[in-house]
């Protein structure tokens, strides 16, 4: 922690005893690395996803697991080391509910949590609604990549080559960042099943207000087709922007074909940011004229770490952050 008052020079994050938002037309974001949110509304906070502890050679995020005090729930996307790692924790802390898919409960149990706090969902045949105070959340299953895919494999060997290059001015891991990395990649499930059952797509409605959550830049699957063609639009989508060294194959094969089907007013995007051992950093700036040129009305944010959000539900804008 940076010191008692702030995270990065942030106000500090309501998931760690920082304060709630209580303005029922309110809703704070901040984005914590990789695909972590914080969502902060009405005295509520979600959390989306829960990878704090990301190993060795990362950047800061001001916080580690052991400092998130406070969650209603934490809803995990798919259960891939770099999105469940510390739910477990973060959940014994908190007392919230992890909502995951069956392939991510194994995970959260040999880390202590129990069965009574784990919601397991599938998103398959219309998908789960689970009714909380102050939001609802609707499950559909998505996809994560289909790997088999000979493109897909040149696109992953790509980025090796290119964390490779982006590495070769850094001598290797030494034991103990081993040993680390090691444990991080423990806490998640490697499950090949994972990127085709257990990724989901969350829907959380606030009073009407909508959001979409997608950690994974993967293929638009036909639940998600089936749900926006009977369901168009949403207020605002946390998307991932990540997973091929080309930008504009990422834009045009995942990211963009999944905000064309969400039609979202507010776009955020998610994993875009260095993650050892397997990402580069994207660059946000062609994310933001691809969805300005596709949808004129609708604004990207791209926050830093910790940096508040802040967004009127009522016009749907966003707002200058007061102290919060």
């Amino acid at each position: 922690m940076s010191n008692e008052g702030t995270v990065l020079g942030f106000s500090r994050p309501a998931m760690l005893g920082g304060t709630a938002v209580e303005d029922p037309e309110l809703l704070a974001l901040r984005w914590h690395g990789t695909s972590n949110y914080e969502l902060n509304f009405g005295g509520r906070v979600l959390l989306l996803d829960a990878f704090y502890d990301r190993g060795p050679r990362t950047r800061p995020l001001g916080f580690g697991p052991a400092d998130v005090v406070r969650a209603d729930a934490i809803v995990v996307g798919h259960p891939h080391y770099d999105h469940i790692s510390d739910a477990a924790q973060v959940a014994r802390q908190s007392g919230a509910p992890v909502i995951v898919h069956s392939l991510g409960a194994e995970t959260l149990t040999r880390g202590g949590l129990g069965e009574d706090r784990i919601v397991r969902v599938s998103g398959l045949d219309g998908g789960e609604v689970l009714e909380y105070p102050g939001f609802t959340l609707r499950i559909i299953h998505a996809l994560h990549a289909n790997l088999t895919d000979p493109a897909q494999q040149a696109s992953l060997q790509a980025l090796r080559s290119a964390r490779e290059v982006w590495e070769s001015d850094r001598p290797p891991l030494s034991a103990d960042e081993e040993v680390h990395a090691a444990a991080v990649q423990r806490r998640g499930s490697a499950a090949p099943e994972v990127f085709t059952e257990g990724t989901m797509c969350v829907i959380i409605d606030i009073g009407g207000y909508r959001i979409v959550y997608r950690d994974s830049a993967g293929p638009v699957s036909p639940e998600e087709r089936a749900f926006f063609a009977a369901n168009p639009g949403c207020d605002l989508a946390i998307v991932a922007f990540i997973g091929r060294p080309l930008v504009r194959r990422q834009l045009a094969e995942a990211t963009m074909p999944l905000i064309e089907a969400y039609q979202p007013k507010v776009v955020l995007p998610c994993h875009h940011d260095d993650l050892y051992p397997g990402f580069v950093d994207m660059p946000t700036e062609p994310l933001k004229m691809s969805v300005r040129e596709r949808f004129p009305g609708s604004v990207t944010l791209q926050p830093g770490y910790a940096e508040p959000v802040v967004v009127s539900m009522k016009t749907g804008s966003p707002v200058t952050p007061a102290e919060i």
